[in-house]
């Protein structure tokens, strides 16, 4: 049976609620729950009979690595299967760096889904920094040494890579396979003939770096919209929601917001529950292309705030309607934006862009559901009849949710101190462990560098009697010398004496 080794935030029917320690943090989603989509897509997409499929946690990235993980990895796996968003970019240098490492380390076949360049408008024809350059084309050699192509997002993180040196040769444009979360037959509602009401429920997302001008559009919708509802993606939304923590003020909604205290924010653990939640929706908006992608998964209509070259080249690519950040006005409107959404393109795309994507993974040697006989209704089937993660919510309420919502955050506090403590004292035994191997290490060393010492000193001792031996005995050579010198100095005065003799005579 083949294994492949998927670089996956969690197993996708590993259901995590937020009082679940690996939630916390940095949690086990990364520090967006976006990563979720695409990569439960391409599990999903590999999901077929006789095919197991592991995820690796994000552990290649978050931490170093060991000789006898990458040997394990050779012996136990088939392929390495590396679904990515935006990493060609500078902040994911540190994690970039160690997978990169890895993947020169390993020997098995490695294929990139969906890998992007995230710059801002303005760098998109400019030369890349020489140092983050210099590791792209690390990480990309590394793969291609590994596999025939990379699968990049859209033409512009190709064209990125053109300026690096690597052409069509070396690189399919497949678009992002969050996508296809549930195939290619996505088709999103078309209720535009009734514009959006006030009070009907819609949906934003925003994204940090667009925060001090977004949030000032966001609040103005709030006021016109008393249903809308802020859906949060990253792991500083959930200390907000779950611990009640400030936001840095340049993260945009935080607890003293409208949107919080109006109990209107909302954040979502897994794709089911996240899509279920957006089914409910009338209409989606905002900045983070994932937040979108899965109102569009869940049928809803969506319309991307476009911002950088990440937004915009998957907009471009698999035709989701977008607008500019910059068009955004204070008397911009909801329905304004609805009434834009229009899916047409978008639906006329999925099929080339899903024969695009199975044709790319054919081409990697990996059995996909589009290929003849085989197919994911046994992963469909067991993810149905999971219960999806509960919403993580704001501790703002009513009666007794109110104190439902305080109780559920009292435990959830519990289960963190016993958490804290428990790992508290397995780093208490760790150390301890390490302090006696130390210690008896240490001891072992002492010992053998005092024997190591009583040699030497001994040898010392030997080396220097026979040096005083040595000075002795060139002590006695100089005497001798000395009265060789004199013997020899008499001798030649007796014969020069003789030979002034006989010649007197």
């Amino acid at each position: 049976m083949p294994r492949i080794l998927l670089r996956s935030a969690r197993d996708p029917f590993d259901v995590i609620e937020a009082a679940d320690p690996r939630a916390w943090g940095i949690g086990f989603y990364g520090t967006n729950v976006g990563n979720l989509l695409f990569a439960d897509s391409t599990h999903r997409l590999l999901s077929v009979p006789g095919t197991e499929i592991v995820p690796n946690l994000f552990a290649h990235e978050r931490r170093a690595f060991t000789a006898d993980e990458v040997a394990a990895t050779n012996d136990e796996y088939d392929h390495f299967v590396v679904p990515l968003a935006n990493a060609l970019r500078p902040e994911f240098t540190r994690p970039l760096t160690r997978l990169t490492t890895f993947i020169e380390q390993i020997s098995i076949p490695t294929t990139i889904v969906g890998i992007g360049a995230q710059l801002s408008l303005e760098e998109l024809d400019t030369a890349p920094d020489d140092e983050l350059a210099a590791l792209h084309r690390r990480f990309m050699n590394s793969v291609l040494e590994r596999s025939a192509k990379v699968g990049v997002r859209g033409e512009i993180t190709a064209a990125y890579l053109r300026r690096l040196g690597y052409g069509d040769e070396h690189v399919e444009i497949i678009g992002c396979p969050s996508i296809y979360l549930n195939g290619p037959d996505v088709r999103v509602r078309d209720e535009r003939s009734a514009p959006i009401a006030t009070d009907d429920p819609v949906a934003v997302s925003m994204s940090p770096l667009t925060s001090p001008w977004f949030e000032t559009y966001v609040d103005a919708f709030a006021d016109r919209h008393p249903r809308m509802t802020y859906v949060g993606q990253t792991h500083h939304d959930f200390a907000m929601l779950q611990w009640g923590r400030h936001r840095q003020p340049e993260m945009g909604i935080d607890r003293d917001h409208r949107l919080y205290f109006e109990d209107r924010t909302r954040m979502f653990l897994d794709a089911g529950s996240w899509m279920r939640f957006l089914a409910t929706q009338r209409f989606a908006f905002g900045t983070r292309i994932h937040g979108n992608v899965a109102a569009v998964l869940a049928g809803t209509p969506a319309m991307v705030i476009a911002h950088d070259s990440r937004v915009l080249e998957l907009c471009d690519y698999h035709g989701l309607p977008y607008t500019m950040l910059d068009s955004i006005t204070p008397e911009t409107t909801v329905d304004e934006l609805y009434q834009a959404a229009d899916y047409t393109g978008f639906h006329n795309r999925l099929a080339e862009g899903w024969k695009r994507l199975t044709a790319f993974l054919d081409n990697a040697g990996l059995a996909n559901v589009a290929q003849p006989g085989q197919m994911s209704a046994a992963y469909d089937d067991a993810l149905a009849a999971l219960d999806p993660a509960a919403p993580v919510v704001t501790l703002r309420g009513s009666g007794d949710d109110a104190l439902r919502r305080i109780e559920d955050r009292i435990n959830a506090l519990k289960i963190a101190t016993e958490h804290a403590e428990n790992a508290a004292k397995r780093r208490e035994k760790e150390l301890a462990k390490k302090v006696a191997a130390s210690s008896k290490s240490q001891t072992k060393r002492i010992a053998a560098l005092e024997s190591t010492t009583r040699k030497q000193q001994a040898r010392i001792e030997r080396q220097a009697s026979r040096l005083d031996r040595q000075r002795a005995l060139i002590q006695d050579l100089r005497t001798d010398l000395a009265r060789h010198q004199e013997q020899a100095g008499l001798r030649s005065f007796l014969r020069q004496l003789r030979r002034r003799l006989r010649r007197s005579a």
